[in-house]
């Protein structure tokens, strides 16, 4: 099957593009599972705040709000104390600059600490905001958008692990990466959608572009969704946070980032989890089951009642080596570990959910007249989900009726990039990229269920494609326009 498609895009400075439009939301040694088998440029532009960071009224607090103004990206915050006193600071794009942050939040309506000034902020290339500054409650990214994006819709199935919809569109129309990287879910019910599986104080910032307008990557066909995530820094900084909520729900999150200019390393690691929520008549899953008379094979069992309705535990690594003033080399490792997520709207639970993600890029600078930067990317990310009756009556007397259906998710891609400026005001973009990805599934049953041990819930299938692009784009004194095409050869 070949695919080709073009966009064309034109945007007033200052206004909000009715097709593109940007917008952002705010361990090593991982121990394994019980039951575990196998194991730039943004898109403008808002005349509105792009993140607001704000406390609970009446408490010392500093709120800020980030703007995009044509090229000029400014922070403004506002430091307002009881007495209604208020201090207001600017900081324009500059050098890179430390962001140290301790913050402790609190969703029961406790007070709040008192929130930490912020250093400048950072804002480079594609990056939009410090999205790791934002008061996000959970690791999920889907909430954080749905909270910051009017026309992000979520899709709620559990406490954690939340789809989006972007404008009416979901499931694979909307194109998700971390950092270049393809993602994928495992689950053909979207238990386990591309934006659980980064935690939201990893993110730097968040890009999303409406529309079938992402020319450079494959598969954008209702609008993408592009994650860049922290980066380290010279020197030696950290960050540690602990949030706080209703139904003992509490996430811990800790970074540490340092080195010289020519190497810098970051590592991050967090553990978030969380009893099962209650509705508004204060009912949990079980006595919501009830209420909503569901069959009672589906139901708990007596002694999985009060289970945690999600563990998660996650660690990012990454390294970048300057090896000359031209040449960058990035590495970078992402580990999520979700353990027992229960899901009360299906017939099965997950046992765990983990994924991991490789990406490594090389980008080498001023080649030429044809050429201002020239990129390399390689990433590689897989997903585990075994999906599981153990907890539900269904699997029978100590679970000797169990059944699982162990599903997987990989995807490895290929890209080369090339940046040519024409003048100050042009540029044009060109490469090619490939990549494969493999769906698997596996049923595995015992007791009267042993007979469906080995019977396929998805064909494996792999899904091959090979695209190239190219994109023009000229800043003009009050508008920007982008020329883009893309052809694609796929084939499964």
């Amino acid at each position: 099957m070949c695919v080709s498609r073009c966009s064309t895009e034109v945007t007033g400075k200052g206004q909000a593009s009715g097709r593109n439009r940007a917008s952002t939301s705010s361990s090593i040694g991982l121990p394994p599972r019980r039951g575990q088998c196998h194991m730039p440029r943004p898109v403008w532009h808002f005349p509105q705040p792009l993140l607001s960071v704000t406390a609970p009224e009446n408490r010392n607090t500093l709120i800020c709000r980030y703007f995009q103004n044509g090229h000029k990206n400014c922070l403004i915050c506002r430091d307002f104390n009881s007495n209604s006193n208020q201090r207001e600071q600017t900081m324009k794009r500059k050098p890179l600059a430390p962001l140290v942050l301790f913050s402790t939040f609190c969703t029961l309506g406790v007070a709040a600490e008192e929130a930490e000034e912020m250093a400048p902020l950072v804002v480079e290339g594609s990056r939009i905001a410090d999205v790791s500054g934002t008061q996000v409650k959970s690791a999920d990214l889907a909430e954080a958008l749905f909270k910051n994006m009017a026309n992000v819709s979520l899709v709620r199935r559990s406490g954690i692990a939340n789809d989006i919809i972007l404008r009416g569109q979901k499931k694979d129309n909307i194109n998700i990466l971390v950092d270049g990287a393809k993602i994928y879910g495992a689950c053909p019910n979207r238990m386990d959608p591309p934006t659980s599986h980064i935690l939201t104080n990893n993110v730097e910032a968040v890009e999303v572009t409406e529309g079938p307008y992402d020319v450079e990557n494959f598969g954008t066909l209702s609008g993408a969704v592009k994650i860049t995530t922290r980066e380290p820094e010279a020197g030696m900084h950290g960050n540690f946070s602990i949030n706080v909520g209703s139904w003992n729900y509490w996430k811990a999150a800790a970074t540490l980032s340092g080195g010289s200019d020519r190497i810098k390393a970051l590592v991050s690691l967090s553990h978030e989890e969380s009893d099962q929520y209650e509705d508004g008549d204060g009912n949990d899953f079980v006595e919501q089951m009830k209420a909503n008379n569901v069959s009672p094979m589906t139901r708990y069992k007596a002694e999985y009642e009060d289970l945690k309705a999600y563990e998660k535990e996650t660690f990012m690594g990454k390294v970048i080596f300057d090896i000359t003033e031209n040449q960058q080399l990035k590495l970078s490792y992402t580990a999520n570990r979700s353990d027992d997520v229960l899901y009360p709207s299906s017939k099965m639970d997950a046992l765990y959910d983990d994924s991991d993600i490789w990406t490594a890029d090389y980008i080498i600078r001023d080649l030429g007249r044809w050429s201002s930067a020239l990129e390399l990317s390689f990433y590689n990310s897989k997903v585990e989900h075994p999906m599981s009756t153990y907890y539900r009556n269904s699997s029978g007397p100590n679970s000797a009726n169990e059944k699982i259906s162990y599903l997987e998710s990989r995807i490895q891609g290929f890209r080369v990039k090339n940046t040519m400026e024409i003048d100050a005001a042009s540029e044009v973009r060109y490469g090619i990229d490939t990549s494969r990805r493999n769906w698997d599934g596996t049923y595995e049953g015992f007791g009267t269920n042993a007979g469906i041990t080995g019977v396929k819930s998805i064909d494996d299938v792999d899904t091959d494609n090979l695209g190239v692009f190219v994109e023009y784009e000229r800043d003009f004194d009050n508008f920007n326009l982008r020329l883009g095409g893309r052809y694609d050869d796929t084939s499964i």
